[in-house]
């Protein structure tokens, strides 16, 4: 079977976070319509709650399970206890901070479903049990802008097919209603022939901040193997367009900043092998633009923005392998982003164990107030 691609603050912070920045150009947003303006604002008055990640338990990475973190990387608290023989991945926040979505997966590779908890009572919950309706695997699940739906891949298979051959099966975004109904595919199906892989596998599905746009991951399989990002409206899957190009092999969940101009995701031009960097760009495509600098022996993960990004500035928050473990193992960091480069970077894990996929949401930090304070702004 291919495997789908899955590798993948007290008062905000007791010190406060200098924030000196003035991010790397963007396009400007002439837009003058209420849903720009209801974006401004969203991002004004947004704040800057807890970090959701996943933690492997073991080197083979078939153990593993969800925690939360303050900002500033205090008041680390466990969140999941997937059964025996399952692990947990791919954590997102929903956008009103109140649940977070995930995918719980089988040890051995043979399924997986998506899931919610509570992160406050942990009280857990399947939104899809991916059981049957041709349903082989469902991975990487994120929100929709107003909480109540989820995007997800799944893996197709034939309908009442026993065991079928892998040229049967093909991956494709599903939105499911955050109670488990109305599961409807949103992008398009790939061409397949006898004994051949699908034209393309899709996967990795995030929403725009105004839910009008999808992006994803498509990986290709001929004339070799490659990754890209690809934007498309939702509802109209033939006008999916390609915004990275195949060479850079983008992968690793395609992030919109709050403001909607920037998607976030780490590029590896040079293979599997690294180096893995941290890059931007535009939704239209322009402006593609290399953030972080690392060798290949410090691969950068899975990244998210900070819910106060804005404007090209801000925090972010990514895996990083290179970490404070001996074995080299990957840690969450903060990182602080000016003039499209990194300014300051904090280790926030700094665990002995594998620390990556981290998402940045409202929630409000533990040992705060109900509304968080946001960080300092220029």
């Amino acid at each position: 079977m291919r495997k789908l691609r899955t590798v993948l603050g007290p008062v905000l912070l007791a010190v406060a976070l200098t924030i000196v920045a003035m991010a790397a150009p963007v396009v400007a947003d002439r837009g003058n319509d209420d849903d720009q303006q209801n974006r401004e604002a969203s991002v004004r008055f947004a704040t800057n709650g807890q970090i959701v990640f996943r933690r492997y338990f073991d080197d083979e990475q078939t153990k593993g399970a969800l925690f939360v973190m303050n900002p500033d990387g205090s008041e680390v608290r466990r969140v999941t206890y997937p059964p025996k023989g399952w692990r947990d991945n791919v954590p997102a926040w929903s956008p009103d901070g109140q649940t977070i979505v995930f995918e719980r997966f089988k040890a051995d590779d043979s399924t997986s479903r998506v899931m919610v908890v509570d992160p406050d009572t942990g009280e857990t919950r399947t939104v899809v049990p991916c059981t049957g309706e041709r349903c082989l695997y469902a991975i990487d699940p994120y929100f929709s802008t107003d909480s109540q739906s989820i995007a997800y891949a799944r893996t197709v298979a034939p309908l009442d097919a026993q065991d079928p051959p892998e040229w049967q099966l093909y991956s494709a975004i599903f939105v499911v209603g955050v109670d488990g109904s109305d599961a409807r595919q949103v992008s398009s199906t790939p061409d397949r022939h006898p004994g051949q892989p699908p034209a393309f596998d899709t996967t990795d599905p995030t929403f725009s901040p105004d839910g009008k746009t999808l992006a994803f991951l498509r990986v290709r399989y001929r004339p070799e193997e490659n990754t890209a990002v690809f934007v498309q409206p939702i509802g109209s899957p033939s006008d999916a367009q390609r915004i990275t190009p195949w060479r850079m092999n983008c992968q690793d969940r395609p992030t919109f900043s709050p403001d909607g101009k920037l998607l976030l995701f780490r590029c590896m031009p040079e293979g599997e092998e690294g180096p893995s960097n941290l890059y931007w760009v535009h939704p239209d495509g322009t402006g593609l633009h290399q953030i972080t600098l690392a060798p290949a022996d410090k691969q950068y993960l899975g990244s998210s923005f900070s819910p106060t990004f804005r404007k090209g500035q801000g925090w972010i928050t990514a895996g990083r392998t290179g970490g404070f473990g001996a074995d080299d193992n990957a840690d969450v960091f903060r990182i602080l982003i000016r003039d499209g480069k990194v300014s300051r970077m904090v280790n926030l894990t700094r665990s002995e164990k594998w620390d990556s996929g981290p998402g940045w949401g409202v929630h409000p930090p533990a040992g705060s107030t109900k509304v968080a304070r946001a960080l300092p702004r220029v």
